[in-house]
Formats: C-alpha cells, sequence, structure tokens
C-alpha cells in the first residue's frame, strides 16, 4: 500500500485529498485554548492527558442530542444491514483470533478482504433471486433517460422515452438495495485489487520471482512477435500498466453490474424502433427501396465523376446517398432515411456498449456478422486482434484515433473508434457515468503507454513515423504523476454539471480514494469530515475529536456522506481496520495526536451498531481503538444498557476482548454523574428546616415535609444503572465501593437527596459487602458486624484493606439513612398532629419512626467523614460535612423537641445530651468534629438557640407538675436539673 498521506485544505473544497507528503507529518500537543473540549481526568489518547478534573471536562448535556442528529441516518442501520452487520464482525473477529499464528500477514489481510467481497456478492445473489426482473427494467429505463439526455444528434430524437410501467415505491427501495449491494461488493474487489498490486515488501519479492517466471516463458521481442505475445510482457513488466490493465477490466466488469445489460439495450433499441427483431437483419431498408424506386423511373449514372442523382428523404429536403456502401454517408457527405439513420447510429450505440463492457473481440464479431454487417467486424477486430503476427494494432489504433475525429461520424461512432484508439475527447462525448469517464481515461492511457512500450522494445510494430504521436505526458510512465492525473480527474468530475451528483455519492467517494490508492487519506479524511460535523452541530463533543481547527465557512466535507450512510460508514470502518492490519507498527511512527481523526470512523460506526442495538458487536470494534479512546467511547456508549442480564453479557465480552472494564465503568460513572448530577462548582447546601412561630411543640424551627422527594427522575434511574455494572463485575471490591462513594458523595454535593437515597436503597452497605467478600474472600462478610473477624492470617491481610476501601461509602450511607429516617419521622408526625381529633395514645409508626432517627444519629454524633483516601474525596466530604452535619444536628434538636411533647420526656434529656456531645466532641481522643463544622459554617448561634428553646420546654413541662419516670440508665439525671429556684 501507498503510505499514507495528509491532506491540504483543499479537500474541503469538494475534491479528493491531493498527495502533499509521502509521510504523514507530525504535529504538536495542542493547546488548551485551540481544543475547547476535554477528555476528563486521567484519559488520555496516544498517552497524552487532556484537562484536569478541575476544568469544565464533561460535555455539556444540550450539546448531546446536536450529536445524535449529525448521525440520525445511522438508525437505518438495524433494517438495512442488520444481518449482514453480524457477519461481517464475526469474520473479522475471526481474522484477529487467527492472526497471531498466521506466518504470511499480507496473505491473511488479503483473504479477508475476499471474505467480505464474499458476502456482498452473497447479499446480492440472494436479492437477485428475488428482484432481478425489476432491476432490469430500472437500468433500462435509466439507460433510456441518460442516453436521451446525452444525445445531440437531431434524428427524429431517437430516444424517446418509453412507455414501461414504472416501479412502485417498494420496488425502487428493494432494486436500489440489490445495487448498493454489488456496488459494495465491486469496492471489495477493487480493494483486492490495489491490495493485489501493492503487496507488502516480504511479497513483492515472491511477486517479482513469479513475474520473471511468467517472461520466460514468453519469447523476446521481436517483428514477427504476435502483439498479444508483447501485450503480456508489456503488463507483466511494468507495474503501472499492470494497475492500469486491472482497473479497466475492473470498470469493465462494474458496467455489466451497475449498469443496463446488451440484452436490455437491444431491447430498449427495439422498441424505440418500433420495428422489432426485423430491425437487425435489414440494413438500410427504407434508403435501399428508396432508391431502387428511383432507379425504376430514371436513368443512373456508372461513371465516379457523374453527378450524384439528387434524391431526398421523405421527411424533409436533406439528400439521401445514392450508393449503398457502408462509407456512402461520409464520402457523399449524405444522408439516410430516417429509420435507416436510427439504425446506423443504434449499431454504433451496441458496439459502443459491447465495448465498454469488456466484451471479447471475437464474441463482437459474431455478434455484427448475425446482423450482415460484417464490415463493423472487420473494422473492430483490426484493432483489438493481437493474435496475427501479420497485423499492426498500432497503425490500426492510430488509422481509428483519425477515423473518431472525422465531422461527419455521428457521436457514438466516434467514440466507438476513439476507443479502439485511445482517444479521450471523443469518448467522453458519449460518457454517461461516471465509470465511463475513468474507462476512457484508463483505455487511453493503456493504449498510448504500450504505442510507447512499442516503440522502445518493437519499432518495427510500432506505428509509421510519418503517423507517430509526439508524446510528452509524464503520467504514462510516472505512477506519482499518473496518481495526480487521476486526482485531477476525479476533481473535474466532482465539479463537472452531469457528473457532480453521482461522483459525491458515499460509494462513489470510496471508490476515488482506492483509485488513488489511498485507503489511509480516505479514513483520515472520512474522521476529519465527522469531527467537522459534529463542531458545526454546536458545541464540540469529545467522542468525534479533531486535530485542527474547524473551518469557518460551515460547509461539511463531501466525505461527510460517507459517515452518514450507514453501509458506506460500514465500509470505511472495515477498511479503516484491514488498513492498519496491513501495517501493524503503524502507531509506533505516530505521536500525540495523529489518530484522533481516524479513530473517528470506528467510533461513528460503533455508535452506528449502538443506535441498531448490536451492542454486542461493540467490543469487538472497540478492541481496535487506543486505550484511551475506547475508555472514553464505551464510557459513553454502554450507559443505556439498564438490563442486568444484558449488562453481565457485556461485561463478559469486554473482558473477552482484553478491555479495561474498570477504566470504561470509571469512565462511564464520571460521566453520568456529570450528565445525570450537573456542575459541582457550586455546592448545594442541605435546607431541611423551615422557621415557625411555635416553640411549645417544635423549638422555633420544624423539618420540611418532603424535604426528600419521592418522585425519582430519569437521571437518578441512570445513576442506579450505571453503579449496577460495577455490582456485575466479578470480584472488584474496591471499584465497587469507589464508584458508591464517588456517585452518593456527589449526589450530596450537588443536593439531589432523592438520587442518594435511590443508590443506598439498591446499594445497601451490608448486602453488597455481603457479595462482593464472597468473590473476594470466598465467604460472605458484613463489615458493617462489629463482631466480624478475619478467619485466618492470610485473610486478615485483606481484611483492614477492605474495610477502609468501603468505609466511606459505609459513612455517606449513614448519613443517607439518619436523612430519610428524619423525613419519615416528619411525615409520620405531620400525619398524627394533623388528625382531628387528636388519638388518645400516640401511634406505633410514629414511635418506631423516633427510634429510627435515634438510631441513625449514633453515629452521625460521633463523628463521620473525616477520613479520605485521596484530595478529591476530602474535598467532597468537606462540603458534606459543612453543609449537612449542622442542618441534620439542628433538626435532631427539632425531632427531640416534638418527641419530649408527643412520646417521652426522655427525648429532652437526649437534647441536654446532644448540647455536650457537642461542646465536648472529643472522646478517647477522637474529635467528632461537630464543634468545628458549626463553626465553619457560621451557624454555632443557631445551634444554642435551638437548644435553648428545647430547655425552655424541659422547665415548662416542670412546672405544669407532670409526673416524669427516671429511667434506670439515665444514672440520676432528671429536668429537675434544669430547674431555677430561689437561694
Amino acid at each position: 500500500m501507498a503510505p499514507i498521506t495528509r491532506t491540504t485544505s483543499s479537500y474541503g473544497g469538494g475534491g479528493i485529498a491531493k498527495q502533499v507528503h509521502r509521510k504523514r507529518p507530525s504535529r504538536k500537543e495542542p493547546s488548551d485554548e485551540t481544543w475547547n473540549f476535554s477528555l476528563g481526568a486521567g484519559a488520555k489518547v496516544n498517552g497524552s492527558t487532556r484537562h484536569s478534573e478541575s476544568q469544565h471536562d464533561i460535555a455539556t448535556p444540550e450539546s448531546l442530542p446536536n450529536v445524535e442528529e449529525a448521525v440520525q441516518p445511522l438508525r437505518a442501520m438495524a433494517d438495512k444491514v442488520g444481518k449482514e452487520v453480524e457477519t461481517f464482525a464475526q469474520t473479522l473477529d475471526e481474522f484477529f483470533t487467527e492472526l497471531p499464528a498466521v506466518e504470511n500477514r499480507f496473505g491473511a489481510v488479503f483473504d479477508l478482504v475476499l471474505n467480505f467481497r464474499d458476502i456482498a456478492n452473497d447479499v446480492v445473489e440472494r436479492l437477485k433471486s428475488q428482484y432481478e426482473r425489476e432491476l432490469r427494467q430500472q437500468l433500462r429505463q435509466e439507460w433510456s433517460e441518460q442516453a436521451r439526455a446525452s444525445g445531440t444528434s437531431t434524428m427524429s430524437r431517437p430516444f424517446a422515452a418509453t412507455t414501461s410501467a414504472e416501479l412502485s415505491a417498494r420496488q425502487k427501495e428493494q432494486v436500489a438495495e440489490l445495487r448498493s449491494w454489488q456496488q459494495e461488493a465491486d469496492l471489495w474487489d477493487l480493494f483486492r485489487i490495489m491490495l493485489n498490486l501493492h503487496p507488502f515488501e516480504s511479497d513483492a519479492e515472491e511477486r517479482r520471482q513469479e513475474d520473471e517466471a511468467n517472461l520466460a516463458k514468453l519469447a523476446p521481442p521481436h517483428r514477427y512477435a504476435p502483439e498479444g505475445d508483447l501485450w503480456d510482457r508489456f503488463v507483466l513488466e511494468d507495474k503501472l500498466a499492470r494497475e492500469r490493465n486491472d482497473i479497466k477490466q475492473w470498470l469493465e466488469r462494474t458496467a455489466y453490474h451497475q449498469q443496463s445489460d446488451l440484452q436490455g439495450i437491444m431491447e430498449e433499441l427495439e422498441t424505440k424502433a418500433g420495428r422489432g427483431k426485423g430491425l437487425w437483419s435489414s440494413g438500410w431498408l427504407h434508403t435501399r427501396e428508396k432508391i431502387k424506386g428511383e432507379k425504376r423511373i430514371r436513368s443512373w449514372p456508372n461513371a465516379a465523376d457523374s453527378p450524384l442523382p439528387q434524391i431526398r428523404r421523405s421527411d424533409n429536403n436533406d439528400l439521401l446517398v445514392t450508393t449503398l456502401d457502408p462509407d456512402a454517408a461520409t464520402r457523399q457527405e449524405r444522408t439516410l432515411e430516417k429509420p435507416d439513420a436510427y439504425f446506423e447510429r443504434a449499431m454504433w450505440i451496441a458496439c459502443w456498449e459491447m465495448l465498454r463492457r469488456g466484451t471479447p473481440w471475437h464474441d463482437i464479431c459474431e455478434w455484427f456478422e448475425k446482423r450482415k454487417e460484417g464490415w463493423r467486424a472487420v473494422a473492430v477486430s483490426a484493432a483489438m486482434d493481437r493474435t496475427d503476427p501479420t497485423l499492426s494494432t498500432s497503425a490500426f489504433r492510430q488509422v481509428s484515433r483519425m477515423a473518431s475525429r472525422s465531422t461527419l461520424a455521428s457521436d457514438h461512432e466516434a467514440a466507438v473508434f476513439g476507443l479502439l484508439g485511445g482517444d479521450v475527447k471523443t469518448v467522453e462525448k458519449v460518457c454517461r457515468t461516471v465509470d465511463d469517464h475513468l474507462y476512457a481515461h484508463y483505455n487511453s492511457a493503456l493504449l498510448k503507454q504500450f504505442d510507447n512500450y512499442l516503440l522502445s522494445t518493437c519499432p518495427e510494430k510500432a506505428v509509421p513515423s510519418q503517423w507517430r504521436r509526439s508524446v510528452t505526458d509524464d503520467s504514462l510512465r510516472d505512477p506519482e504523476q499518473a496518481e495526480a492525473a487521476i486526482q485531477d480527474l476525479i476533481l473535474r468530475l466532482r465539479k463537472g454539471s452531469s457528473t457532480s451528483k453521482e461522483a459525491s455519492q458515499p460509494m462513489k467517494i470510496i471508490q476515488s480514494y482506492l483509485l488513488a490508492d489511498e485507503v489511509g487519506s480516505l479514513v483520515h479524511t472520512v474522521g476529519a469530515s465527522i469531527a467537522e460535523t459534529a463542531a458545526l452541530q454546536g458545541p464540540e463533543d469529545v467522542i468525534f475529536l479533531r486535530d485542527r481547527q474547524a473551518r469557518q465557512d460551515g460547509v461539511p466535507l463531501p466525505e461527510t456522506e460517507v459517515a452518514l450512510d450507514p453501509q458506506t460508514l460500514r465500509i470505511a470502518a472495515h477498511m479503516s481496520i484491514v488498513h492498519r492490519a496491513l501495517s501493524p507498527h503503524y502507531l509506533e511512527g505516530l505521536e500525540g495526536d495523529e489518530l484522533l481523526e481516524d479513530e473517528n470512523v470506528l467510533v461513528a460506526y460503533i455508535q452506528a451498531l449502538r443506535a441498531a442495538g448490536k451492542r454486542d458487536l461493540i467490543p469487538i470494534y472497540a478492541s481496535k481503538l487506543q486505550q484511551g479512546r475506547y475508555i472514553l467511547v464505551l464510557g459513553r456508549y454502554l450507559q443505556d444498557i439498564t438490563d442486568s442480564q444484558e449488562q453481565v453479557r457485556v461485561l463478559g465480552l469486554l473482558q473477552e476482548y482484553e478491555l479495561d472494564v474498570v477504566a470504561i465503568l470509571s469512565e462511564q460513572l464520571r460521566w453520568v454523574v456529570g450528565h445525570s448530577l450537573g456542575s459541582e462548582a457550586h455546592p448545594q447546601p442541605l435546607r431541611m428546616l423551615e422557621k415557625i412561630a411555635d416553640t411549645k411543640m417544635h423549638p422555633g424551627q420544624q423539618i420540611i415535609v418532603g424535604f426528600i422527594s419521592e418522585d425519582a427522575s430519569p437521571e437518578d434511574e441512570a445513576m442506579v444503572s450505571v453503579l449496577q455494572w460495577f455490582q456485575h463485575m466479578r470480584g472488584g471490591w474496591k471499584p465497587m465501593f469507589e464508584a458508591l462513594s464517588v456517585a452518593m458523595r456527589k449526589a450530596l454535593v450537588t443536593g439531589h437527596l432523592t438520587c442518594a437515597r435511590m443508590i443506598l436503597e439498591a446499594f445497601p452497605y451490608d448486602q453488597v459487602s455481603n457479595r462482593k467478600s464472597y468473590e473476594v474472600l470466598g465467604r460472605a462478610v458484613n463489615f458493617a458486624d462489629s463482631s466480624a473477624e478475619p478467619h485466618d492470617h492470610e485473610e486478615a491481610l485483606s481484611w483492614n484493606l477492605m474495610q477502609q476501601q468501603s468505609n466511606t461509602y459505609y459513612e455517606l450511607a449513614q448519613l443517607v439513612t439518619a436523612l430519610d429516617a428524619m423525613s419519615e419521622w416528619r411525615s409520620s408526625e405531620q400525619e398524627y398532629l394533623g388528625r382531628m381529633p387528636k388519638p388518645p395514645t400516640v401511634p406505633t409508626t410514629l414511635k418506631q419512626n423516633w427510634f429510627k432517627v435515634r438510631t441513625a444519629m449514633k453515629p452521625i454524633l460521633k463523628g463521620i467523614l473525616q477520613n479520605s483516601t485521596d484530595p478529591g474525596e476530602a474535598h467532597d466530604l468537606s462540603i458534606i460535612r459543612e453543609n449537612y452535619l449542622p442542618e441534620m444536628v439542628i433538626a435532631y434538636n427539632t425531632v427531640l423537641h416534638a418527641a419530649g411533647n408527643l412520646i417521652t420526656r426522655d427525648s429532652l434529656l437526649d437534647s441536654m445530651e446532644l448540647g455536650v456531645s457537642i461542646a465536648n466532641g472529643k472522646k478517647k481522643d477522637e474529635d467528632n468534629g461537630l464543634q468545628k463544622v458549626f463553626v465553619k459554617a457560621g451557624r454555632m448561634r443557631e445551634l444554642v438557640e435551638s437548644l435553648a428553646l428545647t430547655s425552655k420546654v424541659m422547665l415548662i413541662l416542670r412546672a405544669e407538675g407532670k409526673e416524669h419516670k427516671v429511667k434506670k440508665e439515665r444514672r440520676g439525671q432528671d429536668l429537675g436539673i434544669w430547674e431555677i429556684t430561689g437561694a
């Protein structure tokens, strides 16, 4: 393969990438100001870390729908090529499984391309068996329309529209699918040809030896050698000639696949002639009858120099020929009767179509002989038969070239002789398609190159010197100049009014890069177009990366069409993989961001698979990306898998393809946290209290009813879903609790209490501990149980570490449990106080909720969230302690205050102890830290006022003389200690 090349900015204007370097230039790492996006903390591509976590490294939610819209057409993948997608993936998977044991890497890659072609051909055969009749009808109609549009003759509009029935919309769709698969099969065949022409260096030596062996079988060039032998030697000796010859033959084969067949063209011509099969055996019937009629009524001159009889056409005053020899119209500069003129043109059309399809010359001769047009067979065979040693096809090519430029020849007659003689301009007049123009180019270049070869190796076979053309075109012998000539031709076709639409179709864009032997440039340019499209849609999506500034004209690259068509995107993605498989050390020669745009093609295809629901295939293609890139991509694309069984299956596939599962899931969590919880730049303090005037039932404040919403949002559900991935991962104690800790603390920092409660409900600490410890230690252990101990010394080595790794989530779970308990207390309290008349006894539910609150608050008052494992966690825990603990302690005092009025006055003693525990936080050299957070939050005064109001209620209850039985565990504590009496 030719070295991959970069493209200049000119390709944005609609042309194929022009080669400006034979080696891809390296680029420096772009600055942060250049990029407008980041990969997030720790995410790397090609070993280069992007922005730090402190920067804005999360794609904004508003940007995501724009990128989805840009690739919306890819959702057709599921219906259009669903089964074949799996076949391609399976074939690719088998290739990479067997590749390590393969000695001939190039041969294995070559076979892979053949397998891809066979897959497409199998689909073609299946569809042909169902829709071949409709295909023929469609191609016949298209040929008629194109021929009519390109016809320049004034002879009776020979290409009038047919009256055949139109295909239905459904039939057209089926035919379009068949044709697209045929085009794909042809593209894979062209890729095969280009691979065969440019093998590895090791294989090239073997190929050279084979060519030398084949050359040895041929006789040396001499004046009596048939030109067929010289042609074979010419193709073997000249690599450029071989390439042109192989591509020319490929264009001939594709004409059978992609254009109307000869039989359909003949039927169309017969239909338009209105004479049925008789058209092809009557010759100039009408002109002959006209001449015979004139001979009956007048004398006919015999001498060659006698004046010609003046015979007029039946439909106008044009002069008719007076003889029926083939060159009469040209020699006499006269015309034929209208039906015969059409017959003449139709014969040349048929000849052109046969030559265009590479029909063997003996078959063309036989076809003319059957229709009593032997002279045409002689004209064609003289320029095509290279088996006669006495015949100089070089001279005949020169004669044909001169005949093609006759002003009296019709377009197709001139095109036939132009094709035989290698003249491009006369052939282009009848070219209707992009491939027709390419065929004219390759045919002309090949014949000119062969004439030069004859002149240098066997001058006796060359054209006489007086006819010889002066050829100075470097593209005939220089491969680089030949490649540039092809690129220039493709550019002209993209800009031409008659070919621009076809040349800009996705299949033709891929074909143009293959013809230029620039698969690497194809991949890179399509990848660049994907990045440009994403950038033009709105804010940058870090999935589709680019290594240059976005263009400012706002016009997508033409190669964008390749990415937006699901079939051509699949083709480009697999060609990208094949290209890299051909160069196993390709990555080693690149620096920085060289592969960012190249890998966009695979990323887009992975997104297409995701959109089509083919998630099981994603790991196959993700494994072909760089590690940092597949982590980034899968971290985005797996988050919509919510079914537990599917998550388990996909996890198994990720491990099977040796992908970094922990890194992928961590990236997925990071993305979902940013998308679901929003920015952490402005933490949301806990607000669960509201002021009230009543100080008897509550100390001037009460808990807000429903401060934790019961309605879960889709973002909350997404958070739980992403954490399920960690739970399904075998083992993974540390990743599991790290993920739970991150999710829980980010939810609390941003004030998403409902999300935090959902996480706790879905992943209770004791259940997660039992499950994960069983996978790690072989037995279920609840590390929250103080009585649990390690069995042996070996287990003890992991015991303390596992406790430390899970401690943060354990304490966060305690905090959320306390919040949930106070929310339930307030709801049941509100329900009780709102009853009229009030029940004589306090409901059991209220008592139970009071007990839950007391139990849940005990670890909070002892001190939590003071130990962290990294600076990021320490930062979040500090925010949580400052924003949550003061509010929770004051709220707890309101619960104690209300419970002292409703349930037991022991609750007021608990309030007294609450003040002591905060004032004297240190106990056994352990500081609960509550005093510090109150001071830091500036809420110590608020706490003192709340405790004072509670103590006031104690005095009121004492003054009212209500009896209170002190429990034994109070050890002498009594409300009486708060009584104020005179001395």
